[in-house]
């Protein structure tokens, strides 16, 4: 896994498993049904749970069916830590976030994704300065 993740490189992942861990009743989900309910290879979703440590929290409990790991969004189990202080369970259903959240959550994946492409354009550009400098100064030799 990735040691410094791109949001821009994970940007629609990102935004159909936070919109889908947000919104479901079942509050924790394995990579596998994540998959299935997504349809995004279950490869790519592996990556981004794993990379993204910030926004998911990976489960000691494991699927008896698959053997795969539970996955929630951070703010979720922490708001229902919060709210109900009890054990997690992956058969629990609960009720999906706010709103609220939810868009804030989105806003700031958008917001990082843009960031990193902004930056990245910062850090070309200089050197897009000095190949046109480069062109110029040719150019004005061959013309003069």
């Amino acid at each position: 896994m990735s040691q410094n993740p791109k949001y821009s490189e994970h940007q629609e992942t990102l935004i159909a498993l936070v919109t889908h861990l947000a919104m479901t009743d079942w509050s924790m989900r394995t990579p596998t049904n994540l998959s299935k309910a997504l349809s995004i290879d279950v490869n790519e979703i592996k990556i981004v749970l794993e990379d993204f440590k910030g926004l998911f929290r990976k489960s000691n409990k494991k699927s008896k069916k698959t053997d795969d790991p539970f996955y929630t969004l951070q703010i979720r189990y922490a708001k229902q830590w919060l709210d109900e202080n009890e054990e997690e369970n992956e058969n629990d259903k609960k009720p999906p976030l706010e709103s609220e959240i939810l868009i804030k959550l989105l806003d700031f994946v958008i917001a990082k994704a843009a960031e990193e492409r902004a930056n990245k354009i910062l850090s070309i550009a200089p050197w897009i300065t000095a190949l046109a400098s480069l062109v110029v100064a040719a150019l004005a030799l061959i013309f003069s």
